[in-house]
């Protein structure tokens, strides 16, 4: 969950395995059983109290503060991190992808909890030990780059995002590494389409669609793959435009083919902004301040929420897992997932493909700000905001029962 590169929400889909608690529709109670709590606790002070190698250190860091995480304890989580970056930034040359992991991980956590400044700092750090110890055309250095530019992105500056993006393709084909500078394509054109829905602009959607064109109808060498990630792209541009053709031709593609073997979303719509005047259940157009401050009491809540996408692609079951506080938060989330469409699964030997069971964490958060008063005062943006972070299991299967409770 901490150390996944950018890169692999495109090309692998993979994810890291952690413990949870299900329920499933009526059954008994499911147990997952990872490493407790008190078990990587446990290990990480081993692993110092011997004056374990940074590397050792880290995988432990890593292993706690990810198992503290998933357990709701986000600022215990944060802390370990950030106190493991205090001992092993200074060994950044000699171990740069590790330190550089934990940077990410810091950044990932940060988002969560609202530090907006944090995460910015922490994904440039996570981009610089890169490229202090792998050198500026290391493709991973590269790929990190993109990160740098995609929370530029999160963080509203999509015109220096642009920019990153565009000189990351530069310095790609100039390096001989395609598939870096394909990503860097992927990610203008995914930034053209964003900036299309909300200016409506034309400019911005033909852009979008000519960059998408060039992957598709002129791919670069070892990159053919990406061009049906293009597609994709393009056909959700499609559908928010009321065309569903291109993503029925997808989908009778995958058909043809037998079906995916791994989860490959092809149309969401947006997880729309929590609705207060819904929640509150009165007609003002916009929240007054009472219920702005009602509503970023519940920062701080978070959710585990599985789902099955089925041999057709469709997502069925959607339910809350486990978390902390109100459900009424969950709202926006519940509905974008039943907005998904995936990619046909491939069917199995005995044709009994049970579909994939996808578990997905999401935290309701406030970005904190010193700007928001006219005062170097931090407070919480007047705006709650949805996190996600996939948590799903490698096999992709619902949790079997276990009797140990871990």
């Amino acid at each position: 969950m901490f150390n996944r590169p950018m890169l692999a929400l495109l090309l692998f889909a993979t994810a890291a395995p952690v413990p949870l608690l299900a329920q499933t529709n009526g059954d008994a109670e499911i147990v997952v059983t990872g490493r407790s709590l008190k078990d990587t606790s446990d290990a990480l002070a081993a692993c110092l109290a011997r004056n374990c190698p940074p590397d050792e250190d880290i995988a432990a860091t890593l292993a706690h503060a990810e198992n503290q995480m998933i357990s709701g304890g986000y600022k215990d989580s944060r802390t370990t991190l950030l106190r493991s970056i205090d001992r092993n930034r200074k060994h950044g040359k000699a171990y740069p992808v590790d330190v550089s992991d934990l940077f990410r991980a810091n950044s990932r956590v940060a988002e969560h909890v609202g530090e907006a400044k944090n995460f910015q700092l922490s994904v440039l750090d996570m981009r610089d030990t890169l490229k202090a110890g792998l050198g500026a055309n290391d493709p991973r250095v590269m790929v990190a780059q993109i990160e740098v530019g995609d929370s530029r992105a999160k963080l509203g500056f999509a015109a220096e995002a642009s920019r990153i993006y565009k000189n990351v393709e530069k310095d790609a084909r100039a390096n001989g590494q395609n598939r870096v500078a394909v990503f860097a394509q992927l990610r203008q054109a995914i930034l053209a389409q964003t900036a299309a829905d909300l200016s409506e602009l034309e400019s911005d959607r033909k852009l979008a669609r000519s960059t998408l064109n060039e992957i598709i109808n002129n791919p670069l060498p070892g990159t053919e793959d990406f061009g049906l990630v293009a597609k994709v792209i393009m056909a959700r541009m499609d559908r928010k435009a009321g065309q569903a053709a291109s993503t029925e031709a997808i989908l009778q593609d995958f058909a043809a083919r037998g079906g995916a073997d791994r989860p490959m979303l092809l149309f969401s719509e947006p997880i729309k902004r929590i609705d207060m005047t819904e929640d509150f259940g009165n007609n003002q157009p916009q929240a007054n301040t009472l219920q702005r401050l009602t509503a970023l009491n519940s920062v701080g809540k978070w959710a585990d929420v599985g789902f099955w996408i089925n041999a057709d692609g469709r997502v069925s079951d959607v339910e809350m897992l486990r978390g902390e506080g109100t459900r009424q938060w969950l709202k926006p989330v519940f509905k974008q997932i039943q907005t998904r469409v995936y990619a046909p699964l491939r069917r199995a030997d005995n044709d009994a493909n049970p579909g994939f069971y996808m578990i997905e964490r999401y935290t309701l958060t406030a970005r904190w700000t010193e700007d928001a008063t006219g005062t170097n005062m931090r407070r919480r943006e007047a705006t709650p905001r949805i996190e996600r972070l996939d948590i799903t299991p490698e096999n992709y299967q619902r949790p079997v029962a276990q009797s140990s409770k871990g």
